[in-house]
């Protein structure tokens, strides 16, 4: 059973000195499965589309999909304190996969 202790991804990645940024960690976490991208329309500009990211399935072994209080029709991920090293690790596999196919 994963805690209940969750943290934002920048938090996590600085606490684990993981060399990535949020934004870079987002892509890989959206190629791998764990993350995925919803849409929802804007609450001040009626018509316009915004995008947001949400876990997976796959992603909720790592984190929970908390609303934020700033869009209440979305929601952010936060990622599990206890598990964030194994998520950690996934992510700079998939780094070092992109750079070995960057190269070839």
């Amino acid at each position: 059973m994963k805690g209940s202790d969750v943290e934002s991804l920048t938090k996590l990645l600085k606490e684990h000195a993981v060399p990535l940024s949020a934004v870079k960690a987002n892509k890989l976490l959206l190629a791998i499965g764990i993350l995925d991208e919803a849409e929802r329309e804007s609450s001040t500009r009626p018509g316009i589309i915004k995008k947001y990211k949400v876990l997976t399935e796959k992603g909720l072994d790592y984190g929970v999909n908390e609303e934020n209080t700033q869009s209440p029709d979305q929601t952010s991920p936060y990622y599990y304190k206890d598990s964030f090293s194994e998520l950690a690790g996934m992510l700079m596999k998939a780094a070092e996969a992109e750079k070995t196919d960057a190269k070839g």
